[in-house]
């Protein structure tokens, strides 16, 4: 008889919870060259995130003078005070390199195109009621009725 070394099926499920659970999941930081520090939001700096026409994104410290910026591109762009976000109590701006406004997510144009398939699913998501008991009501009066009618028929009642 050959002896195996092989694991049961128990033991390699375990294993790989153990080393699942283990695994230690990373949280987002900002890179060094976007993060400001207090002094540099006193003299009006913020943290840009820049996303290019590829979809790469860098993070940048420009200084707002007038409610505009230039990026390391060499374009310039403008904000008001809605669109500075924060991340973390520092200002942040989102900024496409093709449009000269940062991108807003709270502000912008109401999305209609799903409305009909949003609609639909919570018409079948509502509650519905049952209506059963009506139904066996009106089974019941039916039937008294036709009974009365029945017997005032054979008794002569007309």
């Amino acid at each position: 008889m050959e002896e195996t070394n092989e694991l049961s099926l128990k033991e390699k499920v375990d294993l790989l919870y153990n080393k699942k659970s283990n695994v230690e999941k990373k949280r987002f930081t900002l890179p060094r060259r976007g993060k400001i520090s207090k002094s540099k939001i006193k003299k009006g700096y913020t943290t840009v995130m820049r996303v290019d026409d590829n979809g790469n994104i860098d993070f940048e410290k420009q200084r707002i003078q007038d409610s505009t910026y230039r990026l390391t591109t060499k374009d310039y762009h403008v904000t008001e005070k809605k669109d500075i976000l924060s991340y973390k109590g520092k200002p942040f701006i989102i900024q496409p390199t093709k449009k000269l406004n940062p991108y807003n997510p709270l502000d912008g144009e109401n999305e209609t195109y799903g409305q009909p398939y949003i609609m639909a699913r919570m018409l079948g998501d509502t509650i519905k009621v049952k209506t059963a008991n009506a139904k066996g009501i009106i089974w019941i009066v039916g039937i008294g009725l036709a009974a009365y009618i029945g017997y005032t028929m054979l008794t002569g009642g007309f």
